[in-house]
């Protein structure tokens, strides 16, 4: 899902970059990846490499902003590879300026990890090792079911923007009416909840030479909720086909099916505790909420997608979703880990 980011001076860099000390900056990049919709830059000084991120001020309360310090610092005592936030001078954690609140991340080496086969089974085991260290802790009384309530309005939203998209927009608000529906059947409203990362991507991985998860990024989205709902995103996002050479419209259909397997069964490998009755048959409806959720809601709030054709877009949403169901019994026992 992309958004642009924020414009941001060479003044208000250099100004940002005052109070933490980084000793002789060789310089300062835009960075892509991680979250959108944020400012973000590499840094290199004398003081080692860094990322300086800006979010959206109305995008981030006081108790998010803590949400995440808190699940950061669950991950860093459970030795999970995960950024240290480094505190300015006087010990301020972040800066409000120009609606942004900026921090300063230790950089994560490694490249990205790839959707498909190859970076699954990683990811599935880092995912694992990351509900391990979070599954026990308080729920830190902050819920997740807002979005999913207000996926009508969100439609209707996009619809007065892109009257063309009107039936693809139906079909999502169908299919996502049906999947609720089914997953709640399935008992995900009794499953126990916890902390989750909320955005579990392979952009959001770093990768290390030898095949393990090397660094995981971006807190923005961390909630409290079922497991299934963070392994559904996991593989869906590790499971879709779209080059990025390509647009839209000229998306291969369907999932690697596969790549999802080998999410699923990793991580079932190494989480210990089997997961509540149900969660491996509710995937695909879950899943279809999600891809429903990531389609509709930047078109909603932002009015585009960078670079891609909007109509072309909510349409390759509405397949992705419509061929899940139509599958949805066979991928549901495609996604059974094995042993």
């Amino acid at each position: 899902m992309k958004t642009r980011p924020p414009n941001v001076s060479p003044e208000t860099l250099r100004s940002l970059t005052d109070g933490w000390l980084l000793g002789h900056i060789h310089s300062i990049r835009p960075h892509q990846g991680g979250s959108s919709g944020s400012a973000k830059y590499a840094i290199e000084s004398t003081e080692g490499r860094f990322l300086l991120k800006g979010r959206p001020h109305r995008a981030l309360s006081p108790e998010r902003l803590q949400l995440m310090r808190s699940v950061m610092a669950i991950c860093l005592e459970a030795q999970l590879p995960v950024p240290e936030l480094r505190p300015q001078a006087d010990g301020a954690r972040h800066i409000e300026q120009d609606d942004l609140v900026w921090e300063l991340q230790t950089w994560m080496d490694g490249k990205s990890a790839r959707r498909g086969r190859r970076d699954a089974h990683a990811s599935g085991i880092a995912l694992a090792m990351f509900h391990r260290a979070t599954r026990n802790q308080p729920p830190l009384n902050h819920s997740s079911g807002e979005s999913k309530v207000q996926f009508t309005s969100l439609v209707g939203r996009t619809m007065e923007r892109f009257p063309s998209s009107k039936t693809s927009l139906q079909q999502l608000e169908a299919l996502v009416g049906l999947a609720k529906k089914k997953s709640e059947e399935r008992g995900v409203m009794d499953h126990p909840k916890q902390i989750l990362h909320g955005d579990w991507h392979p952009k959001n991985l770093r990768m290390h030479s030898d095949g393990r998860v090397s660094g995981i990024l971006d807190f923005d989205a961390v909630r409290v909720d079922a497991v299934a709902h963070e392994l559904a995103n996991a593989v869906l996002q590790v499971s879709l086909r779209r080059p990025k050479d390509l647009a839209p419209s000229q998306w291969p259909s369907g999932l690697h099916f596969q790549a999802g397997q080998q999410l699923t069964s990793a991580w079932r490998s190494r989480i210990g505790k089997a997961p509540p009755e149900g969660t491996w048959s509710m995937l695909p409806w879950l899943m279809i909420e999600t891809i429903a959720m990531e389609t509709v809601l930047p078109v909603a709030v932002w009015g585009e997608i960078p670079g891609i054709d909007v109509q072309e877009w909510i349409q390759a949403g509405a397949e992705t979703a419509e061929w899940i169901r139509e599958r949805s019994r066979s991928l549901a026992e495609a996604w059974i880990p094995t042993r």
